[in-house]
This record gives structure tokens, sequence and C-alpha cells, in this order.
């Protein structure tokens, strides 16, 4: 019997979206649990500087020759932009639904098509600026504007977004 090489591929993939996905509800949770003793930049820091241990220990193993970059002003931008996308989420998981945070940050992929437009000169296609149009309406129908007073932590939480897509941007 002959598996198919690609199965295997599909297989490892759907592991490590299903972790990444348990990863981020635990983050969440984690977070809304810290945001009761802690500040959002406290929260940050803390998320950072563990992240800065793993990466040192992936480096002291695998080479330190890995970081380098020809484009240090961009790298910065980009990591400015992450970094507030992170500040928008965490401090939007503080003080709104979780429900609320995670709908409004799905606007991710509409935020990068609009500012790979902007930046990067892609093209909209039809189906893109529909999946845009869509997406900005659903934030629309969350937010309720006009119904009664937009909580200003789901402004942030938009903001937070609109960076993410930013840093994602850069990345490309």
């Amino acid at each position: 019997m002959i598996q198919d090489p690609g199965k295997k591929d599909i297989i490892k993939a759907a592991l490590w979206m299903t972790g990444t996905l348990f990863s981020f509800m635990g983050m969440a949770v984690g977070g809304r649990e810290l945001s009761q003793e802690l500040g959002t930049f406290q929260i940050l820091f803390f998320r950072s500087l563990i992240g800065l241990v793993i990466l040192c220990l992936v480096l002291a193993n695998r080479g330190w020759h890995l970081i380098k970059t020809q484009h240090f002003p961009l790298h910065l931008l980009r990591n400015l932009s992450h970094f507030g996308g992170q500040f928008g989420w965490f401090y939007g998981i503080a003080y709104i639904p979780l429900a609320e945070v995670f709908a409004l940050e799905f606007t991710v992929p509409a935020w990068t098509a609009i500012l790979a437009a902007l930046i990067l000169k892609e093209r909209l296609t039809a189906s893109r600026v529909l999946a845009v149009f869509f997406g900005i309406t659903g934030m629309l129908i969350i937010l309720r504007p006009g119904m009664g007073i937009v909580e200003p932590v789901s402004l942030i939480v938009v903001a937070g977004a609109v960076c993410y897509g930013l840093s994602h941007t850069l990345t490309r």
C-alpha cells in the first residue's frame, strides 16, 4: 500500500494549527487572568522576556549568524507595529469580552489587504475588495456605531488589528 506523502504534510499542518489554536486560547485566558494583577505593559514585558529566552536558546543551538538584516529601519517599524498589535490585543482582553476581542482581531486580513495595496501596490481584486467590505462591515456590526457609545477599548483592539496588518504587510 502506497501512502500519499502529501497526506502526512496535511496531518502535520493540522496538528501544528491545533497546537497554535490551543496556545492562543491559553494566552488569552492567561492574559485575562494576569490583567487582574498586572498592567498591559508588564504582561508584554514578561511575554517578550520569555520569548527572548526561548529565542536565545534556539540561536545558541542553531547559530547566532542567523540574526542579520539589511533593512534595520524596516525591521524596527515591523516590530513596533507588531508590539502595537500585541498591546491592543492584551489591553482588549483585559476589559471587553474575549469573543469581541477575537471577532475584532479577525479583521487583520482586511487591514493587511488594504495596507498591502497602499504600501506594496498589490492589486485589489474583486474578491479581495468583497472580503475587505464584509470584514469591515462585520467589524461595524460588532462595534454598533450610532446604536450607542462605542467602547473605547474596542477601538484600541481595532487599532491593534491595524498594527498587526501593518506588521504582516511589512513582513512581506
